[in-house]
């Protein structure tokens, strides 16, 4: 056998390989979001906890838990907000709620001693870590005030950490248990413009893996949810497309991914998304990422001069 023929064989093998790869991947990305039956999530517990819960996606996913028969506790900043989505969920899904005005926007660890008071004593089988802000519009990193990284690490990273390291002791206790941590499809490939929450979601998804590694023989379930954009407040968008779900849809498919997935973006066409920022090559993501928020830096900063 010649050297052009071991050649010419070993190329086809290889060729073989990638594509082979390719195609179980598509097959298991069919399989996860159009095939595959849920699981029954009441057995983890009959409360639920979710964080940043009076909006957007964290609203969704009190909706979609209470739709399944579980009880919901409510934890955002507004009382007033919260008890009104309160009210709307006992109505409509015939569940229990309970109802905390908090702001994750701090580093004093007695607030913290007095919310992990009121869920003492709660059967929580699934946390929900959802709270998070980004910024107004693409900036430098110069140009932050230093409140506003600060609030980007209090709400973003030191929340979800917090929170999870005390309902991991009961859930442990019980050896049953659902972490879910929002992060997002910017911590997958660095974003510049937006660094600072690029680096807080990038933490998420690690802190999350780690997580699941040290407590999946425990019986928790620890699972990163990386959303591309979803119609909210956050993202400024309204109308819903193809790739930019209503939070209904994507809180009901990311549902469905409980107790199979540990790293998922939670709805199909994101995770299209996220899988070309995985694949292309980092030079073309990163000229991609950049000219895109250097342009969404421009329409924002237009609009404040033209107000």
């Amino acid at each position: 056998m010649s050297i052009i023929t071991i050649i010419q064989s070993l190329a086809l093998s290889i060729g073989l390989g990638i594509l082979l790869r390719y195609i179980v991947r598509y097959v298991l990305f069919l399989y996860a979001f159009f095939i595959r039956s849920p699981i029954n999530i009441k057995k983890y517990g009959s409360w639920v906890v979710v964080t940043g819960a009076t909006d957007g996606i964290g609203e969704a996913y009190c909706h979609e838990f209470a739709k399944k028969g579980l009880n919901i506790v409510l934890i955002s900043r507004s009382l007033d907000r919260l008890k009104t989505k309160a009210s709307e969920i006992e109505n409509k899904f015939k569940v229990q709620t309970k109802v905390i005005s908090f702001d994750f926007n701090t580093t004093d660890d007695s607030k913290y001693q007095g919310l992990f008071k009121q869920l003492t004593g709660i059967d929580i089988g699934i946390l929900v870590n959802n709270v998070g802000i980004s910024y107004d519009h693409p900036m430098y990193l110069e140009e932050l005030q230093p409140a506003t990284i600060e609030s980007l690490i209090n709400l973003n990273v030191r929340a979800a950490t917090v929170l999870s390291k005390f309902l991991l002791t009961s859930m442990v206790e019980k050896k049953r248990g659902v972490i879910i941590n929002l992060s997002s499809v910017s911590g997958i490939t660095p974003i510049p413009l937006l660094t600072v929450y690029s680096g807080t979601k990038a933490y998420i998804e690690k802190f999350s893996l780690a997580l699941n590694l040290e407590y999946a023989s425990k019986g928790i379930f620890v699972q990163c949810v990386t959303p591309g954009i979803v119609c909210s407040k956050m993202s400024k968008i309204r109308r819903p497309s193809l790739f930019v779900p209503n939070p209904t849809n994507f809180a009901r498919s990311a549902v469905s991914t409980i107790g199979f997935d540990r790293l998922t973006t939670g709805y199909w066409s994101h995770e299209i998304q996220a899988f070309f920022l995985r694949s292309l090559p980092s030079f073309i993501v990163d000229k991609l990422m950049l000219d895109m928020h250097l342009g969404q830096r421009k329409r924002a900063l237009n609009k404040k001069k033209s107000q």
